[in-house]
């Protein structure tokens, strides 16, 4: 078996396991909503498919920011290779989990990009940032 027919293996390998599915957005330039002057950032949707989240490690950090405590937990999410490119900064919601209903609606940010030759997936550090 070539090298290359054994990564194409492995990737579909792990695309089999990947049960949930999410939207990622892409932050862009300022709106500004003419009613209430609140400033948001534009989402461009760059992705919408199939995923894996998975907890990395069983600690958290806890960053104090303007007088309020912020929980920070590490987690990795994979997608298949032809999904993306994806960016620092991105924003993931998980939008179905078939065996975990508690990940529907759980928001992560990118925070780490990883890159390799002959990878079955991409696999990314995200943060779920919670309060």
């Amino acid at each position: 078996m070539s090298a290359e027919s054994a990564v194409l293996r492995g990737r579909a390998k792990a695309e089999a396991l990947m049960f949930d599915s999410c939207v990622v957005d892409r932050p862009g330039a300022p709106v500004t909503d003419p009613d209430t002057g609140a400033v948001t950032p534009s989402l461009s949707r760059i992705y919408e498919g199939k995923c894996k989240v998975q907890q990395t490690i069983a600690q958290s950090s806890n960053p104090t920011a303007g007088g309020h405590s912020f929980t920070v937990q590490s987690t990795r999410w994979d997608t298949p290779i032809s999904a993306g490119p994806f960016a620092v900064n991105d924003v993931v919601t998980m939008t179905g989990a078939v065996l975990d209903p508690q990940l529907v609606g759980r928001v992560y940010r990118v925070v780490e990009l990883f890159h390799k030759s002959g990878a079955t997936a991409q696999r990314v550090r995200v943060e779920e940032v919670s309060a």
